[in-house]
Order: C-alpha cells, then structure tokens, then sequence
C-alpha cells in the first residue's frame, strides 16, 4: 500500500511540473488548443532609450523620460484571443508573493518596435514611474519552484518582467514577451 501511494505521489508530481520552464528566471506561455502545450516567449534584451523635454533642452525645466525600446513591432509568440492568457514563470522557490516582483507590462506598439515608458524625472529631480501599463493577474504556486499566471485575454503586445525579489543589484534588463491579436 505505502508503495502504491510513493508511486501515485511521484506521477503526480511529475505531472505538475509537465509545463514548468527549465531555467529560473525564463517564462513560457500555454497554448490552449485541444492539447496544451508549452511555447517560450521571445527573450528580448531591451535598450533603454533617454529623452528630454523641449523645455529641459532650451531653458533647463522640464522632463527626462527612460523608456525601454523592444525591437519588431511583433513578438514572435503569438497567442490566441479567444482563451485565457496562461503563463509560468519560474523562480529560484515560489514562497515570495509574484506580485511584489513579476509584472505584465503593455507595450506601446509601432511598426518598428514596441516601448513603454519606464520613469520619468521632472526639473527639480523627482523622479516618478513611468506611464508604464501594468495587467493585472493572478497567479498560484506551480510546480516546485514556479508560478502560474492567468490574465484575461486583451489584443496587443506584451511583455513579462521579472524582477529581482532578494533586491540585488540586476545586471540587464529582459522582458519575456508575446503577443495577443486576432487572426489577420
């Protein structure tokens, strides 16, 4: 009997990993047709491009603006309109709650690349969060050390951004991103 039930709690185990990313740190996307598969996200490096004001140029006041700058004007994971947005994330453990370091950011869309706004710094040198779009999600524990995010489906350009939850120092900046947009 007790052999039985090591054997059913090692199947199920297995099965509960079946999506789970290999890496910590990567994200992958669930595709929901019929049969559920996992897809990667396209790992971008972004640049983060500075900008002044007008007024910050001619006369000293004004406003600095970092924005992060994806290149394409599509991601090269594509999702469906018509299902739930399922992703997994995974981490080093999922005992930190996501929503304190993993974000969804809404990508501002153009021909040739997708942007969101990062911070902004005004003339006296406050600096603010940017016009960044963050999506709301929800998220439950998954696997031994991932998260499952579930977002309701919403056409445009996203990107995943995860955080560093120990607060320490990130060296680059890389948003895991996929795109939402009805068959053309």
């Amino acid at each position: 009997m007790l052999f039985v039930l090591f054997i059913m709690f090692g199947v199920a185990n297995g099965y509960s990993q079946k999506f789970e990313p290999k890496w910590a740190g990567t994200v992958s996307a669930i595709k929901i047709d019929g049969d559920s598969i996992a897809v990667p996200t396209e790992k971008a490096n972004v640049k983060i491009k500075t900008a002044n004001s007008a007024g910050r140029l001619l006369v000293g006041i004004g406003n600095t603006r970092q924005k992060v700058v994806v290149k394409g004007g599509r991601s090269t994971t594509q999702l469906s309109p018509d299902a739930p947005v399922v992703l997994i994330v995974k981490c080093k453990d999922n005992e930190t709650d996501p929503n304190s370091f993993i974000q969804i950011v809404k990508f501002e869309e153009k021909k040739k690349e997708r942007k969101s706004e990062l911070a902004n710094v005004n003339w006296l040198g406050n600096v603010s969060e940017g016009n960044m779009e963050i999506v709301p999600y929800q998220a439950e524990s998954y696997g031994k050390s991932s998260y499952i995010l579930t977002m309701e489906p919403q056409e445009g350009e996203f990107g995943v951004r995860i955080l560093n939850p120990n607060d320490k120092d990130e060296k680059i900046t890389i948003f895991h991103c996929f795109g939402i947009h009805a068959s053309e």
